[in-house]
């Protein structure tokens, strides 16, 4: 499930230009959407920029731009000195997000850049030195000629809609533990950054899963969320498992609109998780399934809490446990002013180090010799959510769902599909069967979707050949 447009002001906006913002009822409205649009797209541009390493303009044009072209009014404040990306929208509203490095860019919210930097005191900056050891252990790749393997994933950046709208920007594929294939876009290489989306979600799920795997938490125990423990709250039923299966019962309104949750949590709160564990429930646990981005940055915090609680210790247990044994060293998990990793949403990393986390699951938690999760707990993230109907969704990962009749949704990719997905058809996609990771990254949207089932069905034809 993917929720394409973030619908950031589309009416308000045009309300404000024509001068009568203030003066209806859509006024009030305008305070609350203005500085989650100019929230957005802070974000946005100082992760593309410092994270990504992209020009302001490109990412204002091709990423920004797209969800919506009302926010043209927005104006762009970038300082590289300090750090920071201000967007401003019509004088109304303003929002600044901060970079610092090795931890990505933080929306300032209710904080400020000298507390973010007391916060990141002793975090050092991961590594970016090129390692010469055959990938996935190094960062040496040599790709045997295969002209149909080529021209399958080329075929996968054709791109016929008017505005660019499906803007594939990297696909990597892995096939025996090897890359066998590779291209970027203009413009993007081996070494650029990309924004995962709801891709951490699956990576959240995984550094949960080493903690089950050290005996800190047990899936079926209630979740240690400190807002659920007064006594006959009924969400301190909600278990582990309910969370990362998506059945918490909690009510989160997750579609990308003014005013939603999931607005209101990624581009206007402080704690993104304290957030979410306030809402209230509304179904009993483990028994209704829903979508929600506030259960992972939940997650989040459970694993920030289990790691010693502060953003230092969040990230040594980041890469120690995931980041390090994978070869993820790419990886930038960015936080919000809380310091916990926005587990939902902000996990930047290159494409090659998508695949090698791909390539963890697909080889059953191992990768680099390292176990970095039990064979179980892989067996539980790609097994169908109980109280999902379609089964098309295990724990923080989707799945091949069963449609009408029993057909598949995807009908020409193997039924044990399992993959981490994100909001623009960001797909770390694993096919335990045919031994193989696909990655794709870009930026698609309006309503336009990367045609996963024609282009990686025509890549793993390709393989078998």
């Amino acid at each position: 499930m993917k929720f394409r447009r973030i619908g950031i002001g589309f009416g308000v906006v045009a309300a404000i230009a024509l001068g009568v913002g203030y003066f209806t009822p859509i006024g009030p409205f305008a305070v609350t959407a203005l500085p989650v649009g100019a929230g957005f797209a802070a974000q946005l541009a100082c992760g593309g920029v410092f994270v990504s390493d992209r020009a302001l303009d490109d990412v204002v044009t091709h990423d920004i731009l797209p969800s919506s072209p009302l926010i043209k009014w927005n104006k762009y404040t970038l300082d590289r000195g300090a750090r920071t990306v201000t967007v401003s929208v019509l004088g109304l509203a303003s929002r600044t997000s901060y970079y610092r490095p090795g931890i990505g860019c933080t929306l300032l919210v209710d904080s400020d850049t000298k507390t973010l930097d007391r916060q990141a005191q002793g975090i050092p900056v991961p590594s970016t030195a090129p390692r010469p050891q055959a990938w996935p252990k190094g960062d040496a790749v040599e790709i045997a000629p295969d002209p149909a393997l080529e021209r399958a994933v080329a075929d996968s950046f054709s791109d016929d809609t008017q505005a660019h709208d499906i803007d594939t920007r990297a696909i990597v594929v892995v096939h025996d533990g090897r890359i066998v294939a590779e291209r970027y876009a203009p413009g993007f290489g081996k070494d650029t950054r990309l924004l995962g989306w709801s891709m951490s979600k699956s990576v959240t799920a995984s550094l949960i899963g080493t903690l089950i795997a050290a005996g800190q938490l047990k899936l079926d125990a209630p979740a240690p969320v400190p807002e659920w423990t007064i006594a006959g709250d009924p969400r301190h039923a909600i278990t582990l498992r309910n969370l990362l299966n998506m059945s918490s019962g909690l009510a989160f309104e997750e579609p990308y609109n003014p005013g939603s949750d999931s607005t209101a949590m990624l581009f206007a709160s402080h704690d993104m998780a304290g957030y979410a564990a306030t809402r209230p429930l509304a179904h009993a646990p483990g028994t209704f399934w829903s979508y929600s981005s506030g259960t992972a940055n939940i997650l989040s915090r459970i694993a920030f809490m289990k790691s010693g609680g502060t953003l230092a210790s969040y990230e040594a247990y980041a890469r120690a446990h995931v980041f390090g044994p994978a070869g993820m060293t790419s990886a930038v998990f960015e936080p919000d002013e809380s310091g916990n990793f926005v587990g939902s949403s902000y996990l930047y990393a290159t494409a090659r180090d998508w695949a090698r986390f791909g390539l963890m699951i697909l080889d059953r938690g191992t990768i680099n010799g390292a176990r970095v999760l039990p064979e179980s707990f892989v067996d539980f993230i790609c097994a169908p959510a109980p109280a999902d109907p379609r089964k098309g969704y295990g724990a923080q990962f989707w799945l091949n769902a069963v449609e009408k009749q029993g057909a598949r949704e995807f009908p020409h990719l193997p039924t044990d599909y399992c993959a981490a997905e994100g909001h623009n058809d960001e797909f770390v996609s694993i096919f335990p069967s045919r031994r193989t990771v696909i990655v794709r990254l870009g930026w698609t949207g309006n309503d336009f979707a990367f045609n996963r089932d024609k282009h990686f069905a025509a890549i793993l034809a390709a393989l078998a050949k």
